[in-house]
């Protein structure tokens, strides 16, 4: 593990990183300009969108492939996106050459999962339309790994538009209510996760929603017929234990081909800090996604 990682694992249990994103959760800020389109660099050209009042951005930079990330940015249904999911995008479109686009989804406590589905649908509709040519791929961390794979079902069952090439979700939120007992040993290592105030804001995103229902829990929805997905998450997370009940279902589903890999000494959602282990992960993801993946069979 580098240094790097070492040292966001330390910082994370001095500096309490656990109780900030409670208090984070319980008083969520709004406003934030992080996508911004005068905020991202002069690498990109960005073209901003809008969906029902939500805001979106894609970007590209000199010579784009017709391939395209939908990115979902996590924050636990609630957090606004940070710096760090405009880096990201970034490296996708400059290093790697994806056309990227961000939709920031409606958010709770203020929205349900209700509005979030719906207004993705309309965003991935629009875009499908506006880069017929591009073949789309989802992406999301945490919360909105969950979307991503939430979305995917939505999508089979309605059947009528195409589907995403291939997922990559990164400790995706599989079960809203976080009911696995095993959350409770994971507990002993994750120093940025509050439980309980998870459980308090998953409440919020579920409205009138069952927390099985598949929208908010993808793990309880039907997983045949999803396409190829490509699922991380660290054995010093909260996320591990679904993520592994997921991974159990591999081989065994029509339709879809689940690769699980788990970051030894990892914390939950690695990518959001730059470092060795996170550079690696993103080479993955791009390998994957353009069908150069033999580092993962």
């Amino acid at each position: 593990m580098s240094l790097k990682a070492e040292m966001t694992k330390l910082f994370a249990k001095l500096g309490k990183a656990d109780r900030k994103m409670a208090l984070d959760l319980e008083h969520p800020k709004r406003g934030s300009d992080e996508l911004d389109l005068l905020n991202f660099t002069k690498k990109v050209r960005v073209k901003t969108f809008d969906v029902n009042g939500f805001y979106g951005v894609t970007i590209n930079g000199s010579y784009p492939k017709d391939a395209h990330i939908l990115m979902l940015p996590g924050g636990a249904y609630t957090l606004e996106p940070d710096q760090r999911i405009r880096e990201i995008a970034e490296h996708f479109a400059v290093m790697e050459g994806f056309r990227v686009s961000i939709f920031q989804y409606p958010l709770a406590p203020e929205y349900t999962a209700l509005a979030a589905h719906q207004c993705l649908m309309e965003a991935y509709e629009g875009l499908i339309k506006e880069y017929p040519k591009d073949t789309f791929y989802l992406f999301g961390d945490f919360s909105g790994g969950g979307l991503a794979l939430s979305f995917l079902q939505e999508l089979r069952d309605r059947g009528d538009l195409p589907m995403p090439h291939k997922t990559a979700v990164v400790s995706p939120w599989l079960d809203i209510a976080l009911n696995n007992p095993k959350i409770k040993l994971f507990q002993k290592t994750d120093f940025i996760l509050p439980v309980e105030e998870l459980r308090v804001a998953g409440g919020k995103y579920c409205g009138p929603l069952e927390t099985d229902h598949p929208f908010v829990s993808p793990l309880y929805g039907d997983w045949n017929h999803l396409g190829p997905i490509l699922v991380f998450s660290g054995t010093e997370e909260i996320m591990t234990p679904d993520c592994e009940l997921l991974a159990e279902k591999a081989g065994k589903l029509e339709g879809t081909d689940i690769i699980y890999k788990k970051g030894a000494g990892m914390f939950h959602n690695w990518i959001k800090v730059p470092s060795k282990e996170t550079d690696g992960t993103f080479k993955l993801i791009c390998s994957f996604y353009l069908d150069e993946d033999k580092e993962l069979t």
